[in-house]
């Protein structure tokens, strides 16, 4: 039955449409709500005669700051996005040099639009590109309630989210009832306000933090089994909460932000990460953005267990079929951008990729060899098999796998080996 549980959130072709309209009414009201605060408006951080190896840009309700829609966070000049309310906002980015997430008035800055502000347009708004410049006369003021502020302290959006939060694993919000609400109803989902990084336990500096991620439709508490055997006088478990039914590239990108923010509050040193299923392409995203942003000397480890690397086939009759929906089944397709091109990026040479996967074939809903879920030529997709350190197979299903005493040595075995 727990195989058969698991397969009816991948194997949507048939499952999921016979389930009859009333989710996916939810799903179209659902995603109505998200059209009204994902609204694109992207651009270029760039510097002119300075190099800076850390930029923040943030999005503003009004110039002073009295409220944040978002911030982002570049190793450098780059492109950067944001999606929000389709509403006027400001833009206004500054060189982070001391890397603490907060401006301080000697450092360097810019506004777009020259500090007037950007109206969104029919689809997307682009080119709201910021320059970072020395201080001069002919810049606007820098909006002076940012001065040494936190900046999650001005945030005022729909996100609730959470970085750092202590918080039981037992929550309801960590639930496989709450996984399920993130991947039909991620709008009521992120209301809820479990969505971010839980600590379990207060930081402790002197253990490595450990990242657990979980996969479509699941929770935090599919890692309980792990998480107890986990050497707690050596390490500190970390869970992510996420709304599994959004794109792979938003999760990926907060994510990335979230783990960012952690950093620069804590300056840990050390990070290994262990995700399930999709949440190994959250995670791998992730990775190619702190790759590319050069900031991921930290991580010490990458685990993942049971990753469909090569996309989920049944997600394209999903989206042929679905009366509506769900955004991540478009990334979950094999043909998908996001699959296609999720190895352009090498993982950094710090970091080894150790990569477990299930064979038990005990599922009338497979065609194939698989885990009774994920497909064996998914999870040893030829890519990921070449930039993995190891390679594990046991004979377990997709959920069942994460309760293996097998797999569960295998995993501490990796984090304290990393570790010495």
């Amino acid at each position: 039955m727990e195989v058969r549980r698991a397969s009816r959130i991948i194997l949507i072709s048939a499952l999921a449409i016979t389930t009859g309209g009333c989710i996916f009414s939810v799903l179209e009201e659902e995603l109505g709500k998200l059209d009204d605060i994902s609204y694109l408006f992207s651009g270029n951080a760039s510097s002119e005669l300075l190099e800076f190896h850390s930029i923040v840009v943030v999005a503003l309700q009004d110039p002073d700051a009295g409220e944040i829609t978002s911030f982002r966070m570049l190793g450098g000049p780059g492109v950067y996005e944001f999606r929000a309310a389709r509403e006027p906002h400001y833009f206004f980015g500054f060189a982070d040099m001391n890397r603490d997430l907060r401006f301080q008035a000697d450092e360097p800055y810019g506004w777009a639009a020259n500090g007037e502000v950007v109206r969104p347009g029919e689809d997307v708004t682009v080119d709201v590109d910021v320059t970072i410049l020395p201080h001069t006369s002919k810049q606007r003021a820098f909006p002076k309630m940012l001065v040494d502020e936190p900046l999650e302290n001005h945030l005022n959006n729909y996100v609730r989210h959470n970085i750092g939060t202590v918080s039981s694993l037992d929550d309801p919000l960590f639930s496989n009832a709450q996984g399920k609400k993130g991947l039909w109803q991620p709008f009521a989902f992120v209301q809820d306000g479990g969505m971010g990084i839980h600590f379990l336990q207060p930081y402790d500096a002197s253990k490595v933090p450990v990242l657990f991620v979980h996969g479509i439709n699941g929770a935090p508490q599919n890692f309980a089994a792990i998480i107890e055997e986990l050497d707690k006088s050596r390490f500190q478990p970390w869970i992510v909460s996420y709304p599994s039914g959004l794109h792979l590239s938003w999760l990926s990108r907060g994510l990335f932000q979230f783990v960012e923010v952690l950093h620069r509050q804590y300056r840990f040193d050390k990070l290994h990460v262990v995700a399930h299923s999709m949440g190994g392409l959250v995670t791998r995203g992730s990775l190619n953005l702190c790759t590319q942003t050069v900031t991921c000397d930290y991580l010490r480890s990458y685990t993942t267990i049971s990753t469909p690397w090569n996309g989920v086939a049944s997600a394209r009759t999903g989206i042929k079929w679905a009366p509506e929906v769900v955004p991540v089944w478009h990334d979950l397709d094999p043909g998908s951008e996001f699959v296609t091109t999720l190895f352009e990026t090498p993982l950094p040479n710090n970091v080894p990729h150790h990569l477990i996967f299930g064979f038990r074939q005990d599922s009338i809903l497979a065609s194939e060899s698989s885990d009774g879920v994920i497909s064996l030529a998914s999870q040893l997709r030829p890519h990921a098999q070449e930039q993995a350190r190891t390679l594990r197979g046991y004979d377990e299903g997709h959920v069942s796998i994460l309760r293996s005493a097998a797999v569960i040595s295998e995993i501490n075995e990796i984090l304290l080996g990393a570790a010495d």
